[in-house]
């Protein structure tokens, strides 16, 4: 007997949850179990015994990143997006900033395809393309750009096959031409060896995270494009035992750490089925993974709680065994700055160097929530894929519009969590931060953040604030008081809070109230004169209590209506 296990007596399940249950006040722990937003339980107590029999004596395979020893010896690759939408030269200091800081591949945001042969020297220049990683999010240009970098190599007595660049191209992300895939596979086909990318096709999920797809879609998303993307290929005579080591993927990290993980393992699961189906080895064909942090979690309100949500959704990537992570600046949305992309960069390198994150493989592996989680969304995720395949594959889903509008519906439905005060946001509906915030750049308007709708009810309130009268009994303390301050905060409204014993009728006149709100009592307790001076707002709809707003099925919508914003577009989901 170990040490540890001398000192530690063993815990039943039964003395877990006697403790759990003395916590409650003898409450229930089931009564915390709950479900995610695919409608899978996440519950109050896991235990790993019925995990074990089924867990194998060493690390499977399908766990692994792509090269385990280069992971624990140097950590994952770090992929730092730069906005490549300024002159070369802008773009060339963007890239030498983030290389010289220790990051290993760039993430070019927003290239432009004219004349980009030409820009290619100014912008690389100092670069040494050897040992820089660059990585393309091109949609519909990708291929004129795949060209370009190809010449670019050329000059520079290399090629794409030597270097680590990674076209990522994915036939069926948002606002892509399906007939990209034929074109990309015609290229992989035809064009000599070197100038064939070591990653030239990328199914990538976090794009339609960022769209709205729960992470059950998400995966079945990139399972569906994955296969699909062998399935042309396999058509046009391409060994698939060669494409497929051509191919990776890339998904979203949420703020939810336990997600995270569990995403990561699940998708090195459904795509050892995908090439096991093949008769392909698994070991041989390992999915490099690329792991983006959610931009659909940021916000600009107190948007320095960003910086914590990525750490959370690194840490979640790390430990799920990603390839590679992508950290955006905190503050990206509105422009970002010198030190937001220095403290993404520092955030990786603190998990890698001083956390040691790298230093092991799966290392939550066993862990009873852990294995549950990665179970349910394998699972759940591979039924959503072979349902995809059933119905004609991911082609035929991204040409009827249907991964829109499965991102369309799961985001009304997260916004419909926010508006009854289900889903909570910190710095925003939780301890709302009053400080003005810029817009957002046009660049991540078609993101589906949650927060959007926040953040509009916000602005319009800082441009024409509205006269929010709260009117109280007594001076006896009322709970609801703080309720009703709290909610207004979310919408960046100010309350004036008065008693009835010294308001007038003709105060509440000349206050000329867009909203009065009875604290305690009702209408009908009011003495004959404050009466009448209501009795306009009554009718108007511009009076009521504070049981009715605190009770009303979405408060988000009453601070709304209050300065004139319609979010019917987050409603349905456009938005």
């Amino acid at each position: 007997m170990s040490s540890t296990q001398s000192k530690f007596p063993s815990a039943s399940r039964e003395d877990w949850h006697a403790l759990v249950s003395a916590a409650l006040k003898g409450g229930d722990p089931q009564s915390l179990d709950r479900l995610d937003e695919d409608g899978l339980a996440i519950k109050a107590l896991y235990d790993i015994a019925s995990y074990a029999a089924a867990l194998p004596d060493a690390c499977a395979i399908t766990r692994l990143p792509v090269n385990p020893a280069s992971h624990i010896a140097h950590g994952w690759d770090i992929c730092q997006p730069v906005m490549a939408d300024g002159s070369a030269k802008t773009i060339n200091r963007l890239i030498l900033d983030e290389l010289q800081d220790g990051v290993g591949t760039i993430w070019l945001h927003g290239l432009q395809t004219p004349d980009l042969e030409g820009n290619l020297p100014a912008m690389m220049q100092d670069v040494i393309l050897a040992a820089a990683g660059i990585h393309l999010d091109a949609g519909n240009d990708v291929m004129a750009q795949i060209v370009a970098f190809a010449a670019f190599a050329k000059k520079a007595d290399t090629n794409l096959a030597a270097l680590r660049f990674h076209a990522n191209i994915d036939p069926f992300a948002p606002a892509v031409d399906a007939d990209l895939l034929a074109s990309g596979l015609d290229y992989f086909a035809s064009a000599d060896a070197d100038d064939v990318p070591p990653d030239m096709f990328r199914a990538q999920g976090w794009h339609w995270h960022n769209r709205g797809m729960t992470a059950v879609q998400e995966l079945a998303y990139i399972l569906a494009s994955l296969t699909e993307i062998l399935r042309q290929g396999m058509a046009r005579n391409i060994d698939p035992a060669h494409l497929a080591k051509h191919m990776s993927a890339s998904l979203a990290l949420p703020a939810d750490l336990f997600e995270g993980i569990a995403k990561c393992r699940a998708l090195r699961r459904g795509w050892g089925g995908i090439v096991s189906a093949l008769g392909l080895d698994p070991d041989a064909h390992r999915l490099c993974i690329h792991g983006a942090v959610s931009i659909r979690m940021f916000s600009t309100v107190d948007s320095e709680v960003n910086m914590l949500r990525t750490t959370t959704a690194l840490l979640g990537g790390a430990i799920g065994g990603a390839d590679q992570l992508s950290a955006h600046a905190h503050n990206c949305l509105t422009g970002g700055d010198l030190l937001g992309r220095r403290l993404a960069r520092m955030q990786q390198h603190l998990l890698i160097d001083e956390s040691g994150l790298s230093r092991s493989l799966d290392p939550a592996g066993g862990a009873g929530f852990i294995e549950d989680r990665t179970d349910q969304l394998g699972l759940e995720a591979w039924s959503a894929f072979q349902q995809i395949e059933a119905d004609g594959g991911a082609m035929a889903a991204h040409q009827d519009g249907r991964f829109a509008a499965k991102a369309r519906i799961a985001a009304g439905q997260r916004y419909a969590r926010l508006a009854a005060g289900d889903l909570t946001l910190v710095g925003v509906t939780l301890q709302p931060d009053g400080r003005a915030f810029d817009a957002v750049l046009p660049y991540w308007q078609m993101i589906r953040r949650p927060a959007a709708a926040v953040e509009m009810v916000r602005q319009a309130a800082a441009q024409n604030p509205p006269r929010i009268l709260i009117l109280q009994h007594h001076a006896d303390p009322v709970p609801q008081l703080a309720k009703l301050r709290g909610l207004f905060a979310i919408g960046g409204m100010q309350p004036v809070h008065m008693r009835l014993d010294g308001a007038s009728a003709e105060a509440v006149d000349l206050a000329r109230p867009d909203l009065v709100i009875l604290l305690d009592g009702d209408f009908d307790s009011l003495d004959m004169a404050m009466q009448r001076a209501l009795s306009g707002l009554l009718d108007a709809g511009k009076a009521t209590t504070s049981n009715a707003l605190l009770g009303d099925a979405a408060p988000l919508e009453t601070l709304a209506s209050l300065v004139g914003v319609s979010l019917e577009p987050y409603r349905k989901g456009d938005a």
